[in-house]
């Protein structure tokens, strides 16, 4: 593959400006070398890409019939010169699961590497919690942060089912987001006959489905009645229970959604979910090895 596409991008400035000279401007040329360059590249294809007259050029209609491919290669080439890029720089590719940005020890690893790896150049990817799964199964990412559940690789979803080697972060319980107004607010520890028939805002899969079915059999054992809210992502499930005056699910992961609610334990309650960074075995880059190694040296 051409790597810089010279001919397709001066085919496609003449097409988008409708103008040799406008064209010429854009790609910091001149217009008889523009022009040159054109009538090469339409020898080389063995159809001409305009109609030229004094005062206007058009496509042809082979002209119009081969645009969008040529803006698929540009598109393309672009693409191939980033992924260079990347391989020349050494760059360390993170993906993190959307929401993710909130929780401080995800943010405690990453922001620890940047400070004592300054010289790695660091990209930070948003994914759902299946792209990154994919992702990691493409390379198109390096290592992968997100929540899974304990034991998560019998579901055919976790890091051991995708050959990944997994390093554990941190694990949070589940707990119980609860409004001060609420009755049960006064108590430290919610009793588990209390939250029989109590209406508690659930989570959808923005977190994962194992994460989301773990909360819901969590919640459905202990007879809580399930709640779903306009958006379904635990911040915004706290937030909106909190507006409504009601109990919310709680990961352990999210800082509270304002001084009207408190984060509370909830009696019989053993269920925890963790934040894990994943990797695929194997040879890496510099980057990725010096971030893998420091995850590897993290205290158990």
């Amino acid at each position: 593959m051409d790597l810089d596409a010279r001919p397709y991008r001066a085919f496609l400035a003449v097409a988008d400006t409708g103008s040799f000279s406008r064209a010429a401007e854009t790609l910091h040329v001149s217009q008889p070398a523009l022009s040159a360059q054109i009538k090469e590249f339409e020898r080389r294809l063995g159809f001409a890409l305009f109609a030229r007259s004094s005062r206007s050029v058009a496509l042809t209609p082979e002209g119009r019939l081969f645009i969008d491919r040529a803006r698929r290669l540009v598109t393309e080439t672009d693409w191939a010169n980033n992924a260079a890029r990347e391989i020349r720089t050494n760059q360390l590719r993170i993906g993190a699961a959307h929401h993710s940005g909130d929780i401080a020890a995800r943010n405690d690893v990453i922001d620890g590497f940047l400070r004592e790896a300054p010289d790695v150049p660091l990209r930070v990817l948003r994914r759902s919690p299946p792209q990154l799964y994919d992702d990691l199964d493409r390379g198109d990412v390096d290592v992968a942060i997100l929540l899974d559940v304990p034991g998560e690789a019998a579901t055919g979803e976790g890091p051991d089912a995708r050959g990944a080697t997994c390093w554990i972060i941190a694990e949070r319980p589940l707990r119980l987001w609860v409004p001060v107004a609420h009755p049960l607010s006064a108590q430290a520890t919610i009793p588990a006959e209390a939250v029989r028939d109590l209406p508690v805002g659930m989570i959808d899969r923005a977190h994962g489905v194992a994460v989301a079915e773990l909360a819901g059999r969590v919640l459905l054992q202990s007879g809580a009645i399930l709640r779903s809210l306009p958006e379904g992502d635990a911040r915004s499930v706290a937030r909106q229970c909190a507006l409504l005056g009601l109990c919310a699910i709680d990961l352990g992961w999210f800082p509270p959604p304002g001084a009207a609610v408190r984060s509370h334990a909830v009696a019989g309650w053993t269920a925890r979910t963790r934040l894990v960074a994943l990797a695929k075995p194997g040879d890496r880059r510099d980057g990725a090895r010096r971030f893998v190694d420091r995850l590897a040296a993290r205290p158990a």
